[in-house]
């Protein structure tokens, strides 16, 4: 069987080898299923789809401010369609490489909600590809940060909804992977044994794809690579291309990874050259890459073991100067202006090929359709966005013509140029002239789709712009600029309601009450205008409206407009993050102040809110807080809980009684979320309360529940343990025996071991008494 994920070959085969397709500084690092870095889907807007592209090629470039401030934009803009779930995702994968676990937790779990099969409805194959990842990518931040217990429920989820697929193999990988770390050696050893299992046959045209004139890697992964090293023998592996060259790579050592080594080689666009160390190619190619596994597990020698990419070219369109390198940002009217598209794809021959594109010339005009209302709006009422437009003025379509020198011309670099006039007056601009007419402050616009490359199946569109100059004039010259005021006055507004809020927070720090408030008003006074005027201002200036505004009302103890702001704020932005975060934040801070009626009010609010990430957690914390104001209430009247005894549970208390609401609100937990890292932990506090309070029948049909549909809890030791003592209290034996053998066969490290071994030696030699007491 073909295993097309390295980390499968870890568990299974002594020795895999992996094509590496991308920079080597990432080649350490876990891999994930081969997704392409996510591209728009042709029938979006064209503006947001380039937007997007754009916001990818900054994060390429280390440019992260700027790529994530476009991608919020994104999200901001494109509520709720598959361009805002990618910058969703694209931003989670950007804060799981900084190790931004709780930020990129964030995203990912978004999208498992925005995402998830609702009955009845028919997902696009983008959603569904989208989901599998998200769940993925949700389980294995858990993973990451070291949370294992509530990775399980997204990797198994994942296995239900993606079987047959390298996201299901993965996923019984890191279960198994996890099961390792938390010592269960058997349960670990269960998942890992299915790693594998979940592969249907690849496609012939599902292959990794790595970008000609980039250097190749090659990961080479093999029990045997220490000895080879000590013996001084070269881990080497062959690459062959499909037109015909043939070179051998030597693996270099990986730091901190003692069997693997990195071979690697550079690529270049051209006819074969063999064995001259470097991978000559063309567009279309396919490299395999070869392995001998000198020692496999089973005795064999010199198994092949493989690994295919498929060699492409990600094309790119541009404005350059005549120099033909320099790009160009400024067209000139009367002067002819260069067009240059690289892409190695369309070198279809040794001859010089030839492409046509479409220069447009474009002018703005501003839309002001949205009529003002006689009405006072309210502060958080719906406004229409008003929107520039950009219209053509103009178009040319051009010839491009590859270039290059000798009788074998492949550059895959093709360069064309465009005749600019100035748009004069009584001149009518002409599709048929061969001429593109513009005017000062005009756009030129060309587009490229590019229909093989580096990012997927879809065709990828690529839009350049640059600004047409107006007349030169070499004279001096006094210059105004205009600043938009009322951006400025909300920016201003902004910093300074930011400061107010942080004054008040020290006020309220030291106890000063009054001063804290006065502050908060004052904040209140600059942000609103901004929360009213939003439609007219950027996205991130409003989210810090909101986000200062229920501040300044916590600031004032107003905890209903406090919430009543971020619930706005959700249903503006119902892909935003923060009204969830502000709310649960203020449900934390409430509970430990004792304040538990507001506390339960708070969380409650979250359940409210569209798209809440922590719904879950919320209704987990409503049965936390229920249950220590039980406490309280119980301690007040000098009450006293229930415990362990010798001979197991006292009879219920004052405490249990009171325990009704919690209960109802954690049994609530594992049946409207059951998918969710709390659903597990509430149902074991459900089968706790029915131990303690002697209902055993009860605790028995759930304890069944417990590890049927939560196979990977953390606390099943502790249940196996409960589950012995209801058995025995039901004075069923062989049960409690058969529970307290699988706690020490599944769980050899958990702390109930000792306890374990105790009492099946005691269930034995009552065993043993009534034997001989039979045979007497």
């Amino acid at each position: 069987m073909n295993h097309p994920h390295p980390a499968v070959g870890l568990a299974i085969a002594a020795a895999i080898l992996l094509p590496v397709l991308h920079h080597p500084a990432h080649a350490q690092e876990e891999e994930t299923p081969a997704l392409q870095r996510p591209r728009a889907a042709a029938d979006l807007d064209l503006q947001a789809k380039h937007l997007f592209d754009k916001a990818m090629e900054l994060m390429d470039y280390k440019q992260h401010e700027r790529g994530l401030a476009m991608l919020n934009s994104i999200v901001r803009d494109n509520q709720g369609n598959i361009l805002a779930h990618r910058a969703h995702m694209a931003m989670g994968k950007h804060f799981l490489e900084q190790r931004a676990t709780t930020d990129a937790l964030n995203h990912f779990m978004l999208l498992t909600r925005v995402l998830a099969p609702v009955p009845g409805e028919e997902q696009s194959v983008d959603e569904i590809a989208l989901y599998q990842e998200s769940l993925f990518q949700s389980g294995l931040t858990q993973y990451t940060a070291g949370q294992y217990a509530a990775a399980f429920p997204m990797f198994r989820r994942l296995t239900e909804v993606a079987g047959k697929t390298t996201w299901a193999n993965q996923a019984y990988f890191y279960i198994g992977m996890s099961h390792y770390h938390m010592g269960n050696w058997n349960k670990a050893i269960d998942s890992l044994s299915l790693v594998g299992t979940e592969v249907a046959d690849t496609a012939a045209d599902d292959l990794g794809r790595i970008e000609i004139g980039q250097r190749f890697y090659s990961k080479i992964v093999d029990a045997d690579v220490p000895v080879m090293r000590k013996l001084d023998q070269a881990v080497q592996a062959s690459v062959k291309v499909s037109s015909g060259d043939i070179e051998v790579i030597t693996g270099v050592p990986v730091p901190g990874k003692s069997d693997e080594m990195l071979a690697s080689a550079p690529t270049a666009l051209g006819t074969a050259k063999p064995n001259d160390g470097v991978l000559q190619m063309v567009g279309g190619d396919t490299l395999e890459v070869t392995y001998l596994d000198d020692s496999t597990l089973d005795g064999q020698k010199g198994v092949p073991r493989t690994g295919k990419v498929r060699a492409v070219s990600t094309g790119t369109v541009g404005f350059y100067l005549g120099d033909n390198s320099t790009p160009a940002y400024i067209a000139y009217p009367g002067q002819p202006q260069v067009v240059m598209v690289r892409d190695a794809d369309l070198d279809t021959s040794p001859a010089a090929e030839s492409i046509t594109l479409t220069v447009k010339a474009l002018f703005k005009t501003e839309d002001k359709a949205a009529a003002e209302g006689d009405e006072l709006l309210d502060i958080f009422a719906m406004e229409d966005d008003e929107k520039d437009q950009w219209i053509e003025r103009d178009s040319i379509t051009i010839t491009l013509t590859e270039t290059g020198e000798g009788a074998e011309i492949r550059s895959g670099v093709f360069l064309g140029n465009i005749p600019l006039a100035p748009l004069t007056e009584g001149t009518e601009p002409t599709t048929k002239d061969n001429i593109l007419h513009t005017a000062e402050l005009d756009e030129l616009s060309i587009s490229y789709t590019d229909k093989v490359h580096l990012y997927g199946d879809d065709t990828r569109d690529s839009e350049t712009r640059i600004k047409v100059s107006g007349s030169v004039n070499s004279g001096v010259t006094a210059d105004q600029y205009v600043v938009f005021e009322e951006l400025l006055k909300a920016r201003k507004g902004s910093v300074e309601a930011e400061a107010l809020v942080g004054l008040g927070s020290i006020y309220k720090d030291m106890g000063l009450d009054l001063r804290a408030s006065e502050r908060a008003n004052e904040a209140l006074d600059k942000i609103d205008p901004i929360i009213v005027n939003r439609a007219k201002l950027p996205g991130d200036l409003v989210e810090q409206a909101f986000k200062l505004k229920w501040e300044s009302e916590l600031l004032k103890n107003d905890f209903t407009s406090a919430m009543a702001t971020c619930l706005a704020f959700n249903r503006l932005y119902p892909e935003s993050v923060l009204a969830d975060q502000a709310l649960m934040t203020l449900g934390r801070s409430l509970a430990d102040r004792g304040e538990y009626k507001q506390a339960t009010e708070v969380y409650a609010r979250v359940l409210e809110l569209e798209n809440p990430i922590s719904a879950a957690e919320a209704q987990f914390r409503i049965g936390e807080v229920l249950a220590k104001e039980a406490e309280d209430l119980t301690a007040a009247a000098d009450e006293h809980n229930s415990k362990w005894g010798k001979a197991g549970l006292n009879a219920a208390t004052a405490l249990q009684t009171r325990m009704s609401p919690a209960i109802n609100a954690y049994r609530k937990t594992y049946q409207s979320y059951p998918e969710s890292s709390y659903a597990a932990e509430a149902l074991g506090r459900v089968v706790r309360h029915y131990v303690e309070t002697d209902s055993f029948a009860q605790a028995a049909g759930l304890l069944e529940s417990v590890f049927a549909e939560y196979p990977d809890a953390a606390f099943l030791d502790e249940m196996l343990l409960l589950w012995a003592n209801v058995a025995f209290r039901m004075d069923d034996t062989a049960t409690a025996k058969a529970k307290l053998q699988q706690l020490l066969f599944d769980y050899p490290t958990s702390q109930y071991v000792a306890e374990a071994r105790k009492r099946l030696a005691g269930l034995e030699g009552e065993k043993e008494t009534e034997t001989k007491e039979e045979g007497k």
